[in-house]
Parts: C-alpha cells; sequence; structure tokens
C-alpha cells in the first residue's frame, strides 16, 4: 500500500530529489490504514481526500527527524473541507506510532533500526527506582508548593478548559445554530421570527433534547434552517398580507436567506470555540437546496406541529412591541409595582429571543381567574343535567 502513496507524497515535497524514506513511506501507509478504524465513516467529499491527508500528516510528523523540505499541500477538496478532515484525522491518529528513529512501531518491532542513529543494538532498560526515588519528585514538589516565592520549577500551569462539543453543552443542536438564527433575524430584520424558527429547528433536528436519527436531517441541517426560516417568514406574509405567495415574492425570499447564510460564517462566532468546532455539520448551499429543503418539510409534514401553528400570534405584533418599549421608557418612574414585575420578564435587546409569553404575575392571575370561571360553568351544567335526570325519573 505504501507504493500507492508515493505520488501524493512527492506531490507534498515537490522540492525532495532524493527517493523517499523508507520510514516516511512506512507511517503514511499506517496512518491510512489506521484512519479507517478510527474514522471509518467520513463524506463522500472528505473520503477524497483521505489518504492525501495521512500522507500529508506523515510528513508533517517526520518534516524534523527526516529534514525534509518545505511541505506544499494542495489538497484535492476545497480548503475549508479539507482543513476540517485534517484536523479531525491529526486527533484521532495516536502521535506515538512513531519513535526515534522515524520508524512506524509495531508490537512486532523490537529492535532499533540500524544505520540511522550508527547503532543497531537494543536500548538498555532502566533500573527499577526505589521507593525513596520514587518519592522524592513528590516531597521536593510539596515543599516547593510551601515556599511563597514563586520559582520556575513550582510546577506545571493549570491545563485549559475543556472546549465545548459541537452541539454546545445544553442543545442538542449544533453551535452555529442559535448565532445564526440571530444573525440572519437581524439582517433581514425579523427579529420577531427567531423564537418560532428556532422552536422548528429543535422540533425537527432534535426532538425532546435529543438529536434525531433521520439521516436527512442531519446532512442536510443547513438545507432544513433556511427551509425553516422560509416557511415562518413567507407564512407570517401571507397572514399578514392576506395573499398568496408569488413567484416574484417567493424568489426574493429565499435570495435574501441565502445571502444572509452566505455572509453567516464571516459574521458569527462563539467565544471559547474555533472554527473547525464551531461549523461542525455546515454545508454551502444553494437555491436548489433551499427547494428541495421546503419540499422535504412539506412533505413530512413538519410544518404541522405545534411550532409552527403559533405563527399566527406573531401577526402584527412587530409595532405593537415598539409601541409598547415606548410606554415603558415614558412611564418608567411611577413606581407601579406591577410595572416593575413585568419589566422583570423583559429580556434584553441584544438577544435573539424576543417572547412575549412569558409568565408574569398578571398572566398567572388572569389564568387563575379563567379556571375559576370555567369550573364554575362546568359545575352548572353538571347540576343541570342532575336535576333534569330527577325530574325525568319514574316515581
Amino acid at each position: 500500500m505504501s507504493r500507492t502513496l508515493e505520488p501524493t507524497l512527492l506531490s507534498l515535497l515537490p522540492t525532495y530529489s532524493k527517493d523517499l524514506p523508507q520510514p516516511l513511506l512506512e507511517l503514511a501507509s499506517s496512518l491510512l490504514t489506521q484512519s479507517r478504524h478510527s474514522a471509518g465513516t467520513l463524506k463522500a467529499e472528505e473520503e477524497v481526500a483521505r489518504a492525501y491527508a495521512c500522507a500529508h500528516i506523515a510528513c508533517e510528523r517526520l518534516k524534523i527527524t527526516l529534514d525534509l523540505p518545505p511541505i506544499q499541500p494542495r489538497p484535492p477538496v476545497q480548503p475549508r473541507i479539507y482543513k476540517r478532515l485534517y484536523t479531525h484525522l491529526d486527533n484521532v491518529l495516536p502521535a506515538s506510532a512513531v519513535g526515534k528513529s522515524g520508524r512506524v512501531r509495531t508490537p512486532s518491532s523490537k529492535l532499533r533500526e540500524p544505520g540511522i542513529f550508527g547503532s543497531g543494538q537494543r536500548i538498555p532498560s532502566r533500573g527499577t527506582p526505589t521507593k525513596e526515588e520514587s518519592l522524592a519528585k513528590f516531597r521536593s514538589s510539596a515543599t516547593a508548593k510551601g515556599n511563597s516565592t514563586p520559582t520556575r520549577s513550582t510546577g506545571k500551569p493549570p491545563p485549559l478548559p475543556v472546549k465545548k462539543k459541537g452541539g454546545g453543552p445544553i442543545s442538542a443542536l449544533p453551535a452555529w445554530v442559535r448565532p445564526t438564527i440571530r444573525f440572519m433575524c437581524r439582517e433581514l430584520d425579523e427579529e420577531r421570527i427567531g423564537r418560532t424558527v428556532l422552536a422548528g429547528m429543535q422540533t425537527i433536528a432534535a426532538p425532546h433534547g435529543k438529536r434525531t436519527k433521520d439521516e436527512w436531517v442531519n446532512e442536510h441541517l443547513t438545507s432544513l434552517l433556511a427551509a425553516v426560516y422560509f416557511l415562518v417568514s413567507s407564512q407570517l406574509y401571507v397572514l399578514e398580507q392576506g395573499k398568496e405567495l408569488n413567484d416574484p415574492k417567493y424568489i426574493r425570499m429565499r435570495k435574501e436567506i441565502l445571502n444572509a447564510l452566505g455572509q453567516a460564517q464571516e459574521n458569527v462566532s462563539v467565544t471559547g470555540m474555533d472554527e473547525d468546532e464551531l461549523w461542525v455539520g455546515w454545508a454551502d448551499i444553494k437555491s436548489r437546496d433551499v427547494d428541495g429543503a421546503v419540499a422535504k418539510v412539506v412533505q413530512n409534514g413538519w410544518q404541522k406541529a405545534e411550532w409552527f401553528s403559533g405563527i399566527k400570534h406573531l401577526v402584527n405584533t412587530k409595532d405593537a412591541e415598539a409601541q409598547d418599549e415606548d410606554a415603558e421608557m415614558e412611564g418608567g418612574d411611577d413606581g407601579d409595582d406591577s410595572s416593575f414585575r413585568g419589566k422583570l420578564h423583559l429580556q434584553r435587546g441584544d438577544t435573539m429571543l424576543q417572547s412575549r409569553w412569558d409568565m408574569t404575575d398578571e398572566k398567572r392571575e388572569e389564568y387563575r381567574l379563567w379556571k375559576a370561571d370555567v369550573l364554575r360553568r362546568i359545575e352548572d351544567i353538571e347540576r343541570s343535567r342532575g336535576s333534569e335526570i330527577e325530574v325525568n325519573s319514574p316515581t
């Protein structure tokens, strides 16, 4: 298998005029074999570059040991895709597969490779340390901790915090979904639909807080987001304008959504996450991808769920929210306790989700009165039915 990697290695090292070192060929072949076990399932666009990435990793790991010339990668796929694949393989493939000699070590490799360091003898084994020798380093570190004067040998720096997973700490959705929805709503001036779009993505892609097993959904998350956003925005347009969506409006809305998504990767970021980690599951899409995703949502009836039916509550709420905000600014110092409690439930203006349906104290009181009235009516109906039965019963 190593012979089939020679052209790839030569393309990575175009200025290397000698025969390729055997350790480099063996490491590249070993990494390729290990990758089929450690990362057996790759996307089709990534599978094309698997061998190239393994050869690239082998060159990087042995460039100092073998004194290789500058590596000039020219991957067979898009740079963004290749960067993600290279990082993934470099993390999952063990770095301990290379010894000091540069040779790939296996359980059967017991002797050092002769010729590289001028000796083919075995490495002498270390003697078993005594109890005092084993405890000496711990005692010295404890003594250093007791000294108030910091020194260079006081110990290693504290480990860095573990990064969040791609889906975030509290969500089964990828980390880019929420900030991308926020960005799209801000760009398209439709912040009121943010909660509905997010609810649609959660219902379809992460029902009950767990990632769905639907393969199409998991492989087309970006297209699904565009389709959900389009369906919510178009339904709101139909309800407010009182007319169906014509073809020019359809095309214009789809183009605006694609433009917003096209700018997302340049404008969206999450603190503590690098780009490769943040954009797991993202894919560049076109008009036909949006059309296909919309058809898929309608075909599966996902728009019949509760998240979509709540769009009617958003009709003409944009102006009402602005008026409410102005009224609160004018009457902010009236000392009304109920007004103060209401403000406690308002969300910050720079957040994505602007909910008008939080359960405030006033709404709880309205619900209690409504419930008492309904129960009273039920009792009246049951009491009237009982009276009819008594009248009609034989004496």
